[in-house]
């Protein structure tokens, strides 16, 4: 019997189970060898990415950065429902820029118990005074310090109470003072309101008695 089946055997055979027998062994060969370093750039496209194959548990924290994402890279029709909500874009404010006249003031921003209101007044002799203030109309004591106020040893703002959220500008001359030595943060008594903060504050600019900026993080 064996002799009859080694009679058949050719070489060309012999050349396909070996062929055969190398590619059985390299699916397992791939799956064990092939690490980051085996890929090359720009190797693994869109389209070779499954839908959904790239989950948020599959992304390492800081693994997505600025420069690792093209312009327009994360588009509309990229994002899921329901992952953006109102809710978390709520956390982040922006004012714009607010231009107010001798005389007026403005609420800028209320989160929580917290209300931030813009102020321009007239100092006499030329003299504008511009101000950020921040009042707790709660009915509970926060928590709130300003680089303004310096009040790292006494932080407690008390209902009613109202501080001063940047340093106050008053000149008679063009005057524009702000980024980070403008920082506050304010938290509520229950801690659903925790914010810090920053912004511009100037006078006599862009045509305006008083201009300002408010920028905040936090729900």
């Amino acid at each position: 019997m064996f002799s009859r089946f080694r009679g058949r055997v050719s070489s060309a055979h012999l050349i396909a189970l070996l062929a055969l027998f190398v590619a059985l062994g390299s699916g397992a060969y791939a799956a064990n060898k092939v690490g980051t370093k085996q890929i090359k750039n720009k190797a693994v496209s869109t389209q070779k990415l499954k839908g959904a194959a790239v989950t948020t548990g599959k992304i390492a924290d800081g693994a997505v950065t600025e420069s690792k994402l093209h312009n327009n890279a994360v588009t509309t029709g990229k994002i899921a429902n329901g992952v953006v909500t109102a809710k978390k874009l709520a956390e982040y404010t922006n004012s714009g820029l607010v231009k107010l006249s001798i005389g007026e003031t403005r609420v800028l921003l209320t989160k929580g118990p917290f209300t931030f209101t813009a102020k321009c007044e007239d100092g006499g002799a030329g003299v504008v005074n511009a101000s950020m203030k921040v009042k707790n109309n709660g009915a509970t004591a926060g928590l709130f310090e300003s680089d303004s106020e310096s009040n790292y040893a006494d932080p407690v703002l008390d209902p009613g109470e109202e501080l001063d959220a940047f340093y106050p500008v008053s000149q008679s001359a063009n005057y524009w003072f702000g980024e980070y030595y403008n920082m506050f943060s304010a938290t509520s008594e229950d801690g659903s309101t925790s914010i810090i903060g920053n912004g511009n504050i100037g006078v006599k600019v862009l045509g305006a008695d008083c201009v300002f900026q408010l920028f905040t993080q936090g729900p």
